[in-house]
């Protein structure tokens, strides 16, 4: 019989417990790893005392297992694991401490705030020790169009077309939020460019594209972008994003993947059922999500977050591969990275 994972969370903010648990679109990390038995909770860490007094009211932890200071935290608890999900910026330092103490560490994307803190934690000695959390993998549309792409269900897939329409100017929103590089790409463009990795089972090799802003945008930098991107087995992907749009009506994302003997098509707000595939010369539509119950966004998210904090605990205990391991991760980072490149010089890149 296991032992259970001694884990600590650092970074209490929305997605690890929600504001509003009723209007979020997850349960939240929190609550994920109390329900899995094979965790136990020993300590959290914010930098907010607001924060941590949210934990001492739902009576889960004592006074003197909440803590405002990191390394406090480490130097107290007799820890197994840790669950990183606070603002980027603080990732590469909290990460870095955590291997020292030789822990198994799972984290929020994105993995580090800057290519060059991806570059230096590739060449750390316990980087394999690393999860990241890439929830567009482990949805079930995710997983359903990795399966029937591997599998040859719609043959050479050679065309993929994605749409990510959102309106995110919203005046209430805090300030800080303005002021974030290129978000389309760094919020929302780390999740859709690692689905094409993970669904393709192949690399992007080249890109080229351009940024663009409307006007009258709240941001100060720019908030959409185009993108022309091919892989190794020669699949050609056409990427629009904008958080510029004032539309309510559509859906934000949409996906067209053609192959050789058919078409997988989803439009979604957050990569959540249905999908369709059309096969070759044939007019009916099939959905492959038909006999999945819980399709809400609410519902998509906790199922993945479930696969992905299950993955974590086995493979601590199982030694089992992670969804997404560091160097995976790092691949999806340096791509952003070159993507961001091809659009401030106007030019096709290699992605070396």
């Amino acid at each position: 019989m296991y032992k259970k994972i001694s884990i600590a969370i650092s970074g209490i903010g929305n997605r690890a417990l929600p504001k509003n648990n009723k209007k979020a679109f997850w349960d939240g990390w929190l609550r994920q790893i109390t329900k899995l038995k094979k965790f136990k909770l020993v300590a959290v860490h914010d930098v907010s005392n607001e924060k941590l007094k949210k934990i001492l009211n739902l009576k889960l932890l004592k006074s003197s297992q909440v803590y405002t200071n990191f390394d406090k935290m480490l130097k107290k608890e007799k820890l197994d694991a840790l669950l990183v999900c606070n603002p980027s910026k603080y990732h590469f330092s909290y990460i870095k401490k955590a291997l020292d103490k030789n822990l198994n560490i799972l984290v929020e994307k994105p993995v580090v705030n800057t290519f060059e803190e991806a570059k230096k934690l590739l060449k750390h000695k316990k980087n394999e020790k690393i999860s990241v959390i890439q929830n567009w993998r482990t949805k079930d549309v995710g997983r359903i169009l990795r399966k029937n792409i591997l599998k040859g269900s719609i043959g050479n897939v050679e065309q993929i077309f994605f749409r990510y329409v959102r309106n995110r100017e919203k005046t209430y929103y805090p300030n800080y939020i303005y002021k974030e590089k290129f978000p389309a790409l760094y919020a929302m463009g780390i999740h859709h460019l690692d689905l094409f990795r993970y669904i393709l089972n192949d690399e992007i090799v080249t890109v080229n594209g351009n940024f663009f802003k409307p006007k009258w945008s709240l941001y100060s930098s720019l908030t959409g972008f185009n993108l022309h991107l091919v892989t190794k087995k020669k699949t050609f992907i056409n990427y629009t994003s904008t958080f510029s749009s004032l539309n309510s009506v559509n859906n934000q994302e949409s996906i067209i993947i053609n192959g050789s003997k058919g078409t997988m098509i989803n439009e979604s707000d957050w990569l959540e059922p249905p999908i369709f595939i059309q096969k070759k010369n044939n007019n009916k539509k099939k959905d492959l999500t038909y006999n999945i119950k819980n399709t809400s966004i609410k519902d998509q998210y906790n199922i993945s977050d479930k696969i992905i904090i299950t993955n974590f605990c086995n493979v601590i205990l199982k030694k089992e591969k992670p969804i997404c391991s560091y160097r995976d991760a790092f691949k999806t980072i340096k791509l952003i990275e070159y993507c961001k490149r091809a659009c401030l010089l106007k030019k096709e890149i290699k992605i070396v």
